[in-house]
C-alpha cells in the first residue's frame, strides 16, 4: 500500500467525520430524482428556445453529453451564473454558485494543466466589472467526468454516473458525508450547510429545491437537455462562448468545433476525462 500523505490524511479523515456527524440525516431527504427526469408539464421557456444537438427523454448510452468553453470569446458577464442560480432553484446561501467565473491577468496560462487552486493562485472570483483591459475569463463547474472521483468514493450511490455521461445527485440517498466534495479535483460540489429558501413565485417547479445536509452540483441541466433544449447557462450567453451537444455525433456542432479547434481540459494529468473542454478561437476584446 503506498504511503497517505498528510494532507490527504486530514481531508478523508474530515469526511468521515460528516459521515458520522450526519448520518441519520439521509432518511429524512424527501426528494426524488424522478423530479428531475420526469419532465413535468410546464415548460418555463419561450417555444423558440434553441435545441441540443442528440438529446433523448432518458438517459440513452449512445449519447454523450460535453460543452466547450471559448475563453477567448468569454467576457466574464457571469450571465451564466445567475441564470444557473435562477433555472435550478439554487439560494443565495449556497457560496460559491455551482458556476464560478475566474478573472486572470493575460499573462496567466492554463497550459501547464494547473489545478483549481492553482488558479486561484493568480485570479479572482470577486471582480465587479467585466471585462476589464488586460484580463481573460475561465468559467467551471461540475465538469462531468468520464472517470468521477466523486462516485468512486460516495458509500450510499447518492452520486452516480448516467448512460449519457452526466454525473448526476439523488438527494434521498445523499447522507451529506461530503466524501464527493474532498474527492473532486475541481473544487465543483456545495454543501447546503442551512435550508435553501427559494419564493414559491421563482421555483423552477422541474428542479428540487434541495434540503439542509446535502451536497448539491451542476447537472448540466437534464431537466433540459433530456427534452431538447439547451443547459441554460449556454442558452444566455451573450458572446456564444458556451457550445454544447452529444460528443459521440461527429455532426452536432459540439463536435464540430473540437474538430476545428485545439482544446485543453484542466487537470488532464488525473485521467479524470472532463466532459467541458476549453478553446481560444474568440477574438479577443483586450486591445493588442
Amino acid at each position: 500500500m503506498s504511503p497517505i500523505r498528510r494532507r490527504d490524511f486530514v481531508r478523508y479523515m474530515g469526511g468521515m467525520v460528516g459521515l458520522a456527524f450526519l448520518g441519520k440525516l439521509g432518511s429524512s431527504l424527501l426528494i426524488s430524482r424522478d423530479r428531475v427526469e420526469a419532465g413535468q408539464s410546464g415548460d418555463l421557456l419561450p417555444p423558440s428556445s434553441p435545441k441540443a444537438d442528440g438529446f433523448s427523454t432518458t438517459a440513452d448510452p449512445a449519447i454523450k453529453y460535453g460543452m466547450v468553453i471559448d475563453v477567448g470569446a468569454c467576457i466574464g458577464c457571469r450571465r451564466c451564473m445567475w441564470a444557473c442560480q435562477k433555472e435550478n432553484n439554487t439560494p443565495s446561501t449556497i457560496s460559491p454558485l455551482w458556476i464560478e467565473v475566474f478573472e486572470l491577468k493575460s499573462g496567466t496560462s492554463v497550459t501547464g494543466h494547473p489545478s483549481i487552486e492553482d488558479l486561484k493562485q493568480g485570479a479572482t472570483t470577486s471582480y465587479t466589472q467585466s471585462p476589464t483591459e488586460g484580463r481573460w475569463y475561465l468559467p467551471a463547474q461540475c465538469f462531468h467526468c468520464e472517470n468521477p472521483p466523486c462516485v468512486k468514493v460516495c458509500p450510499t450511490g447518492a452520486t452516480y454516473k448516467d448512460a449519457d455521461g452526466l454525473v448526476l445527485m439523488d438527494y434521498t440517498r445523499c447522507i451529506g458525508c461530503r466524501l464527493c466534495v474532498v474527492a473532486c479535483p475541481y473544487s465543483a460540489r456545495r454543501f447546503n450547510w442551512w435550508r435553501g429558501e427559494v419564493p414559491a413565485e421563482e421555483t423552477n417547479p422541474l428542479v428540487p429545491v434541495r434540503q439542509i445536509g446535502v451536497v448539491e452540483k451542476c447537472t448540466f441541466c437534464v431537466h433540459r437537455v433530456r427534452r431538447g433544449l439547451l443547459p441554460r447557462c449556454v442558452e444566455v450567453c451573450p458572446v456564444r462562448a458556451r457550445h454544447f451537444g452529444n460528443l459521440n455525433d461527429p455532426e452536432s456542432q459540439v463536435s464540430k468545433v473540437l474538430q476545428e479547434n485545439l482544446s485543453f481540459r484542466l487537470m488532464e494529468e488525473l485521467n479524470t476525462g472532463p466532459s467541458i473542454r476549453y478553446i481560444t478561437r474568440g477574438k479577443k476584446w483586450i486591445q493588442s
